[in-house]
């Protein structure tokens, strides 16, 4: 007997194996997909009209959450951003018709509020590093300097293993196989981070085993206590660890680096995050042309 299986067209199907397929680390996409697949989870994805998302960002923009708030508009764009992934996945695989427009072409995005962007200063970032030294979780250290230099994001680093490094030959990187955006990722690492990954590295450990680990060797370890610590230690206020992804683009930002280098480098898909950084390259850019055309 031949069996027919099934080419997913509706919004529901096509969702089922985008999330399967395309594990991410986001833990709220699923629910926002999921939020799509309650009001058009039965549609064929081909069929969604710009009816059908006005209706649903219209819901989101006015219809309080349990808390009785209304979403803002950034809120928004990331449920938008959501089932646009999953259209680029259906392009991708071939299940929308050829010259098929989606139905968010014509539906402006809500403007995004980038904020101030909290980083940490060389002065603190020292005074950092000085402070986590005196914590119990002697790899605190290590964490810290990996995360400024690579830009990296809390859930990458406690992932990685022994066998992403490659700290031998003319460019010392970690490969992150799976970012929260989905995709892979190599950075490059420094002198200093090679040489104290050589030195932490346990004698019996294997390229499978975790680094970031405590006592329990096969589950990374919760190191937010002694990271508060050390910044109430060393009198850092307004800083969590996702500042440090910010310090590491600012720094870059600040020595002239491009916005496309930045958005590489942090893995941005998308330049509007990449943005929020572009008023610190006023004076690399400056030192750029006068080195260029003084």
């Amino acid at each position: 007997m031949q069996i027919n299986y099934k080419t997913p067209q509706t919004v529901a199907e096509i969702a089922t194996v985008y999330l399967s397929l395309t594990p991410v680390r986001d833990p709220v996409l699923k629910s926002r997909i999921s939020f799509w697949i309650d009001r058009h989870g039965d549609k064929p994805l081909a069929d969604l009209s710009p009816d059908d998302v006005d209706a649903v960002l219209g819901e989101l923009e006015t219809v309080p959450n349990r808390y009785g708030k209304i979403k803002s508009g950034p809120t928004v764009n990331r449920y938008r951003m959501a089932m646009q992934s999953l259209i680029r996945f259906a392009r991708q695989k071939r299940l929308l018709p050829r010259g098929w427009i989606s139905p968010f072409a014509d539906i402006p995005q809500h403007k995004e509020n980038p904020g101030k962007v909290r980083f940490l200063t060389p002065d603190e970032e020292q005074r950092l590093m000085d402070a986590a030294r005196l914590q119990s979780w002697v790899l605190l250290p290590l964490l810290i300097r990996l995360a400024i230099v690579t830009g990296l994001r809390r859930g990458a680093l406690l992932d990685l293993r022994w066998g992403d490094l490659l700290l031998d030959g003319d460019s010392p990187r970690v490969k992150v196989e799976r970012t929260k955006n989905g995709d892979s990722h190599v950075s490059p690492i420094t002198p200093d981070l090679v040489a104290e990954f050589k030195r932490m590295r346990r004698i019996k450990s294997t390229e499978t085993d975790l680094i970031f680990v405590g006592k329990h060797l096969h589950t990374a370890h919760d190191f937010r206590h002694g990271f508060n610590a050390a910044c109430e230690m060393a009198g850092i206020a307004g800083v969590t660890f996702h500042t440090l992804r910010h310090t590491s683009c600012s720094r870059l930002a600040q020595a002239g680096v491009d916005i496309l280098a930045i958005a590489e480098h942090a893995g941005h898909r998308s330049l509007s995050m990449t943005r929020r950084y572009s008023h610190l390259c006023i004076k690399g850019r400056a030192n750029t042309i006068n080195s260029v055309f003084a």
